[in-house]
C-alpha cells in the first residue's frame, strides 16, 4: 500500500490563455505554453537544479518542508522509496487504529507516558494526522505514548499528597533512567476522541508496562475491553505485593 504519492500535473487541456483582446491565444501559443509546463514538471521529477514553479528550494531529504504560514509539514517531491522505508518504522495492523512503531525514547515528562522519536519523518507524518497537537511534537518528530493497562498517576492517588508528589517524581526518574535514548517498539492503539496513542512499550524484549507493575510503580488497571496480557499483569502485581515493592510498601 502506497502511503505517499507524487503530485500529479494536470494535462495541457486544463490551461486556458487569453490574448490582449480577450480572445483565445492561437493554437501555437497554447502548445508552447503546455510544452513549458511539461518541461517544468519533468524537471521536478528528475530533481534538476533550477526551481520548479511553486516548489521551495529548501526541501528536506524527504522532499518536504514546514510551511512558514501554517507551521504544518507537507511534501512537494516525495521520494520514490517512502512507502517501503516507512514500513521499517511503522506497520499498520488496522489502518488508522492499531499498529506497531519503532523509535527512540526522547524524554519523560510525566509518569504515565513517554515521548518517542520516530527517526524516519514520513513514518512520523503518517501518525501525526491521528494525534492531537498536545500529544505530538512536529519539529522533532516525536509522539507521546501513554502506557496502556497501567497508570502511576492514578495509583498515586491512593496515597497522601506529600507521598504522591514524591512518588510521581520518582517514577519519572526511574523511567528516564531506564528508557531515555533507548530504542523501543510500541504496540499501539489510537484513541481518536482523545487524540492520543496508548500502547505497550517494549525495550529489548522487556515489557515496560509490566515492569511498572512488577516494581510497584503502578497498580494493574483493569480494562473494560479485556486485556490479552491479563495473566502477566496479575502475576507481576502479585510479586510486587509479596515483596512490598513501591506503592505496596505503604499499603493501599
Amino acid at each position: 500500500m502506497m502511503l505517499f504519492a507524487a503530485p500529479q500535473t494536470g494535462s495541457a487541456s486544463r490551461y486556458r490563455a487569453k490574448g490582449s483582446e480577450g480572445g483565445a491565444v492561437p493554437a501555437r501559443g497554447v502548445s508552447r505554453y503546455a510544452a513549458l509546463l511539461s518541461i517544468a514538471a519533468f524537471a521536478g521529477i528528475m530533481g534538476w537544479g533550477f526551481p520548479v514553479m511553486g516548489h521551495p528550494a529548501d526541501l528536506d531529504e524527504y522532499g518536504g518542508h514546514f510551511d512558514e504560514k501554517t507551521g504544518g509539514y507537507h511534501y512537494h517531491r516525495p521520494k520514490w522509496d517512502m512507502a517501503k522505508r516507512t514500513e521499517e518504522y511503522l506497520n499498520w495492523i488496522v489502518d488508522g487504529e492499531v499498529g506497531e512503531l519503532v523509535g527512540v525514547v526522547a524524554r519523560v515528562e510525566r509518569p504515565d507516558a513517554v515521548w518517542v522519536h520516530i527517526p524516519y519523518r514520513p513514518a512520523y507524518q503518517s501518525l501525526a494526522y491521528y494525534v492531537s497537537r498536545q500529544n505530538r511534537d512536529d519539529e522533532h518528530a516525536q509522539i507521546k505514548v501513554w502506557f496502556q493497562y497501567v497508570s502511576p498517576e492514578i495509583s498515586a492517588q491512593t496515597q497522601d499528597k506529600a507521598y504522591a508528589k514524591w512518588f510521581k517524581k520518582k517514577v519519572i526518574y526511574e523511567l528516564d533512567r531506564k528508557l531515555r535514548g533507548k530504542p523501543v517498539t510500541v504496540q499501539f492503539h489510537l484513541v481518536p476522541r482523545a487524540g492520543r496513542m496508548i500502547g505497550m512499550v517494549m525495550q529489548d524484549q522487556e515489557n515496560i508496562n509490566i515492569w511498572l507493575v512488577l516494581n510497584g510503580w503502578s497498580f494493574h488497571m483493569l480494562d473494560k475491553g479485556g486485556n490479552p496480557h491479563e495473566a502477566s499483569f496479575s502475576e507481576a502485581e502479585a510479586i510486587a505485593r509479596r515483596e512490598k515493592a513501591g506503592l505496596w510498601g505503604r499499603g493501599r
